[in-house]
């Protein structure tokens, strides 16, 4: 998201820099020419080195707002204290904070230095509103969008391809998906299955801990942990099938890329995902942890492969409609001016 939304606002002719705390990555390569990147290799939360050189940008690109993603607000709330009109956004995509409240706590201490914060969904604002010291005009509830070169479709007919676009972590909950394979695989499907986590992961108990529920399930043939994809159009363009099995979300980016390749859809009920469905009008709703359900979801898509792409299209309608990078501009601009400042900004 934060890609997209500073390639978005130097096309509308903000002065942006985008800036990763710790390291940098393969979407580098997709940040617009206009927008300067910087790295600050940051090893832990009181790198002073790393913090003095953040400090540095704001000086010398002459920053009049941060725009901080997630936990990232803490080192923007640290640098206002040594920059002079510096304004603080804070986008908060963090759907399990809600339930954290140790984490919280933290949130709400600093809240008072905090200008405006943009909410990814109803709930995450309502929180904010009710426990931050912020105006409440200047919280407001901006839907992400995606951005995605839609390419001719790829798809293989002997396979039914899953896609579930999470990086490979607790919340994303790829275990539920696991079984529910775990359970079709034993079925006489009318094709065979194919399923592709496409996400990074970090060799961790809970990454093997899904590779073993997969070998123990005899999985290995069916499963893929592709890892990190850079090129999410064709990964997308030869799937039949785009699967959610998170456990709390804020409003997932990855979802909104399957409604622009007119994907049909299964997700939890959790964050805004069912809003974004509208309630099971453009896609499959189901509650989280839930292994049956889903493996009864995607074994009616197999089914009926026709109402499965009807879906699918209604689906990117509905998201180029309501999920554009028009609809973000015209709620962002707004809470910009509402801080008078200048376009110049840092993400």
């Amino acid at each position: 998201m934060c890609v997209n939304i500073a390639n978005v606002l130097c096309d509308q002719g903000f002065e942006v820099q985008v800036c990763s705390t710790r390291t940098g990555g393969p979407l580098e390569k997709f940040i617009n020419k206009g927008v300067k990147y910087y790295v600050l290799n940051k090893r832990s939360s009181l790198d002073i080195v790393a913090f003095r050189k953040f400090l540095n940008i704001l000086k010398t690109e002459r920053i009049s707002v941060i725009h901080s993603h997630s936990s990232s607000i803490f080192w923007a709330i640290a640098a206002k204290i040594f920059t002079k009109n510096l304004k603080v956004l804070w986008h908060d995509h963090l759907g399990a904070r809600i339930n954290d409240r140790k984490k919280n706590f933290f949130y709400k201490l600093i809240s008072s230095k905090i200008d405006g914060i943009i909410s990814v969904n109803n709930e995450l604002a309502y929180w904010s509103r009710n426990n931050m010291k912020v105006p409440r005009d200047r919280i407001v509830m901006i839907n992400n969008f995606p951005m995605l070169n839609i390419i001719r479709e790829i798809r293989d007919t002997e396979v039914f391809t899953i896609v579930c676009l999470a990086n490979i972590r607790p919340q994303k909950d790829h275990a539920t998906l696991i079984k529910a394979i775990g359970l079709l695989a034993a079925l006489d499907l009318p094709k065979k299955l194919k399923v592709i986590l496409a996400g990074s992961y970090a060799e961790d108990e809970y990454y093997y801990e899904l590779r073993t529920l997969v070998d123990n399930l005899g999985l290995g043939e069916i499963i893929e942990f592709r890892g990190l994809v850079e090129d999410i159009e064709s990964l997308l363009a030869s799937s039949d099938c785009g699967v959610l099995t998170s456990v709390s979300e804020g409003l997932p980016v990855s979802l909104l890329e399957y409604g622009l390749a007119a994907l049909p859809v299964i997700v939890t009920n959790v964050g805004e995902c069912p809003d974004v469905i509208c309630n099971g009008k453009f896609g499959r709703l189901i509650d989280p942890i839930n292994p049956e359900g889903l493996a009864n979801e995607i074994l009616n898509f197999m089914n009926n492969p026709f109402e499965a792409k009807r879906l699918g299209l209604l689906f990117k309608e509905h998201v180029i409609t309501f999920y554009s990078e028009g609809n973000f501009l015209s709620k962002y601009k707004d809470l910009i001016n509402n801080l008078n400042t200048t376009n110049s900004l840092t993400f």
